[in-house]
């Protein structure tokens, strides 16, 4: 029996090569695709963080802009009148990195006294950074407000929760309207007891009626409709002057009706007039030929002597209803003027006239066409 025998056949120095070129060039395109892969995944998630950037910066416009339009509807859009308005009308806002359009439309007017609903939406487009063949971001904020007027409860001229005591028969304490356009208030409300009390003199104060009973203290309480515990901690007046800490203001403006608030533990006396929402949560005393326009509310007792005005209200006592014990404020000599004035009371009250955003009403990017 014979065998043959066959060389194995060996691949030749260039084939290797070819094949190691073929191994290298699929190297390559391998290494090539996981590269364009990893630069298209970047790229993605980088436009996907600028698109999301893009739109928050969006969103804060609108929201800047609906907050702007919120806190003075008349001065962005003077056609703007709450009992007449219906729109919809709309005003712009121009910002560093866009601008943005704030339009009002009334929903429901006012119907058996209830207060007319507005529909306010802001949209904002941002025109900075926009990348190349890219649409600019835009985002669009709405929600429902409705026009509220604060209304100060205003009794009588002079209201004292602690009662009252007059010292002589000069002066005046009037609850007839300075202004001449509101109906006739008390010229002084105060509880039974400790009540109002005249030492000396013949005049007593005049209104509808000339003194007010209020009852109990309990009662008297009740009737007052001041929040004073909600006053005290900020949440429904936000002052501009805080005293301690700030100087008076100067009141050469005529236009300028500011809330001071004042917190010391001894008692304020007024440093000069002035006029707006004064505020003090002790005591307090007015002296001298000053004037006061507006609305005073003292926690604690208050003397007056001199020959000072008061033309608006003034209530005092009212750290009875933190359940403290208040001394009866006092009219001491000299002739003044206490006297309820409607026009005074609605100008240290008009800032805080309207639109209050109703809660949980709002939508983010409510579509627009």
């Amino acid at each position: 029996m014979k065998y043959s025998s066959r060389k194995r056949l060996r691949p030749t120095a260039g084939a290797r090569k070819g094949i190691a070129l073929v191994l290298a060039l699929v190297l390559v395109v391998i290494l090539s695709v996981a590269a364009a892969s990893a630069l298209a995944m970047v790229g993605s998630e980088r436009r996907v963080v600028e698109d999301q950037e893009a739109a928050s910066s969006a969103h804060a416009l609108a929201r800047s802009a609906y907050d702007q339009f919120i806190a003075n509807p008349t001065g962005f859009l003077p056609a703007f009148a709450p009992t007449t308005f219906v729109g919809p009308d709309s005003t712009q806002f121009t910002f560093s990195d866009g601008y943005a359009w704030v339009s009002v439309q009334r929903v429901r007017p006012s119907v058996g006294g209830s207060l007319p609903l507005f529909l306010v939406r802001s949209r904002a487009v941002r025109t900075i950074d926009r990348p190349v063949h890219t649409p600019v971001a835009e985002r669009v904020f709405a929600q429902y407000a409705q026009w509220q007027d604060l209304d100060m409860p205003a009794m009588a001229a002079w209201t004292s929760l602690s009662g009252l005591v007059k010292n002589g028969g000069s002066g005046t304490i009037s609850g007839a309207d300075n202004c001449g356009g509101a109906t006739p208030v008390a010229g002084v409300a105060v509880p039974a007891i400790p009540g109002y009390v005249q030492v000396g003199g013949s005049s007593v104060p005049s209104g509808s009626p000339n003194i007010l009973n209020m009852g109990t203290q309990a009662q008297a309480n009740g009737m007052v409709g001041i929040d004073w515990v909600t006053i005290l901690g900020g949440m429904a007046l936000s002052a501009d002057i805080v005293i301690p800490g700030s100087s008076w203001p100067s009141f050469t403006n005529p236009n300028y009706w500011p809330v001071i608030y004042v917190d010391q533990t001894s008692s304020f006396a007024l440093p000069g007039s002035g006029r707006g929402m004064l505020i003090v949560k002790h005591d307090m005393t007015i002296g001298g030929s000053l004037t006061w326009d507006g609305i005073i509310m003292v926690g604690g007792r208050l003397v007056s002597n001199g020959s000072n005005t008061i033309k608006g209200t003034l209530v005092t006592g009212l750290n009875v209803l933190l359940g403290q014990i208040v001394g009866v404020s006092d009219v001491g000599n000299g002739t003044k003027t206490i006297q309820f004035d409607s026009c005074n009371v609605a100008n240290a009250t008009s800032r805080f006239n309207g639109l209050a955003p109703i809660r949980n009403s709002g939508a983010d990017n409510w579509k627009s066409y």
